[in-house]
């Protein structure tokens, strides 16, 4: 039986921060930061008002109703700020912040960054780009087209060996020409490329939220003073969510190659033969490309002192030893993904011409950039930082990756400790949370059975009342606001009063007597010396001079 399909599945670790963009952010009206672990929790507008209570919401509506203005919009954030604590119950895992975004977002919740003409106040946003994910679970996810799109670029880099752009070449038209084909016949068409999910360990985070900020690649002077980057003397930085590279595997995906043997060899309809490649074809390609770079990379930056000391030699170590052979026997391959992973990752060895714009509108096109994106944890940063993008992709492996798993999963214990302390905080919220709803729905399921009971009642007295007596309801009527215990004296009062006549009054007497007697007081016989007990018989004795009158 002829395979139409070789399937592949691949596990990818990341070595360094990730950011794969989803054109979303979190913003201060869905996420709150822990002031004291740096903790990020997110959550919709569903379950921020599940974590208020009633005069909250009145509060956070009279908000939202006022001047929609940077003044409206400050006192949003501050007022999601102020109640964090009731809203962690119902938020999302944390993610970690750096220590630095957890310091600007204490000095600005709630305030104005600064003031532009004409006193213009300037709103502090702190939006944080989110990465790339899952909308069912929220977990991060590697999409299948930005793995897709970084294997094509090696492959088309392997095809071109480094050879200059014909006269006047567009970029699409470089792509036809070194995969000769475009469309039905484009050799990407033969791979499949799948998102990849996470896959991680709950006790670690996925992803952790970082500063990104410029940093010159070479030192360059101006009258004895070291000159910084544009974006580094204005001080510009990126707040961005990015898959924390601390799991070994942590997310998994598939390759799936079309295998076209059965289809014949020079179908017109395929690509060409040398373009139809294996999986160890693709690894191939993709080592020659990045692992390349990422040594060309890794020295200019180490050079420069920015790198994180640890990372640094944990990298040299893991490639020195035996993962560099790994890479070389097709087993696992290098990949550049996602947000700031460096023009040179996305174009050509011997066509890249980059774009780089220098003060005011000069722009010169250059080899390479003058500058990265780095990721850090505070914006002054000038070491401990790390590069974005790299990610090891290994085959079908059979076996872990015992030093890689080992570093990662030990060098990150501090890490796993705050992961597990909010998450217990979080929990402990949650029952909290859980027990007031409970005790509220109880609470509110008794009020129903009481106000259905009430009616119930009601309607039973409206009942009883439509079968009363015209005489009976004006009795009903005249002792409601009555105490119980005056009901017999009061009716006797007005009875004296000539209230009632005839058979009305032989009515009330009677009902009178049976008060009294229900109360213990019916005493017309009494012959003792007792005060009270005479005037009780002395009552007893009026109420029979009425029934007795009657014919």
């Amino acid at each position: 039986m002829t395979h139409f399909l070789n399937h592949y599945t691949l596990k990818y670790t990341p070595l360094s921060p990730v950011h794969i963009g989803a054109d979303e952010s979190y913003e201060p009206g869905n996420y709150v930061i822990d002031d004291e672990a740096g903790a990020l929790y997110s959550f919709d507008s569903g379950a921020a008002l599940a974590g208020l209570n009633d005069s909250d919401r009145q509060q956070l509506l009279a908000i939202v109703n006022s001047k929609p203005d940077d003044t409206m919009l400050t006192k949003v954030q501050a007022f999601f700020h102020n109640h964090r604590e009731k809203l962690l119950a119902y938020a999302m895992p944390p993610v970690p912040t750096a220590s630095g975004v957890k310091t600007l977002y204490e000095k600005r919740i709630g305030k104005t960054a600064q003031q532009e003409g004409q006193g213009r106040r300037v709103i502090n946003k702190l939006e944080i780009e989110r990465t790339f994910y899952n909308p069912v679970d929220g977990k991060p996810l590697l999409s299948g087209s930005s793995i897709k799109g970084a294997i094509r670029t090696a492959l088309l880099d392997g095809i071109n060996n480094e050879k200059s752009l014909n006269r006047n070449e567009r970029n699409q038209q470089l792509q036809t020409r070194l995969f000769e084909g475009s469309f039905h016949t484009d050799p990407m068409r033969l791979v499949s490329i799948a998102d990849a999910s996470w896959q991680g360990s709950s006790d670690k985070p996925a992803c952790q939220v970082q500063f990104a900020v410029n940093r010159k690649r070479k030192p360059v002077f101006k009258d004895g003073n070291l000159v910084k980057s544009q974006a580094e003397a204005s001080n510009l930085y990126q707040l961005l969510e990015c898959v924390a590279p601390c799991h070994y595997q942590s997310f998994t995906g598939s390759l799936t190659l079309l295998n076209t043997q059965s289809i014949g060899q020079n179908n017109p309809k395929l690509p060409k033969q040398q373009f139809r490649w294996t999986a160890k074809d693709i690894a191939k390609a993709c080592n020659d490309f990045y692992v390349g770079l990422f040594w060309q990379e890794f020295n200019a930056i180490k050079e420069r002192g920015y790198l994180k000391t640890a990372w640094l030699n944990q990298m040299e170590q893991l490639l020195d030893n035996g993962l560099s052979k790994r890479l070389h026997d097709g087993e696992a391959f290098l990949l550049r993904l996602g947000r700031h992973s460096g023009a040179e990752a996305l174009t050509l060895n011997g066509v890249r011409s980059i774009m780089i714009k220098g003060q005011g509108r000069d722009k010169t096109w250059e080899s390479q950039p003058k500058t990265w994106w780095l990721a850090a944890d505070d914006i002054s940063n000038k070491q401990d930082m790390l590069p974005f993008g790299w990610v090891l992709v290994e085959i079908n492996p059979q076996e872990p990756d015992s030093p890689l798993q080992h570093w990662l999963e030990n060098d990150n214990n501090a890490l796993t400790l705050w992961m597990q302390q909010q998450l217990a905080k979080q929990n402990a919220l949650k029952q909290k949370a859980q027990l007031h709803q409970q005790q509220a729905l109880e609470k509110k399921q008794q009020e129903e059975q009481e106000a259905e009971e009430l009616r119930l009642q009601q309607a039973e007295d409206q009942q009883r009342l439509a079968n009363l007596s015209p005489l009976d309801q004006e009795i009903e009527s005249f002792l409601k606001p009555v105490q119980a215990a005056e009901h017999d004296t009061r009716l006797l009062a007005e009875l004296e009063k000539g209230r009632w006549q005839d058979a009305d009054a032989d009515v009330v007497a009677q009902k009178i007597k049976a008060l009294m007697e229900q109360a213990g007081k019916w005493m017309p016989d009494f012959a003792g010396d007792n005060k009270q007990k005479k005037k009780l018989k002395d009552r007893s004795q009026k109420v029979l001079s009425y029934l007795n009158n009657q014919p």
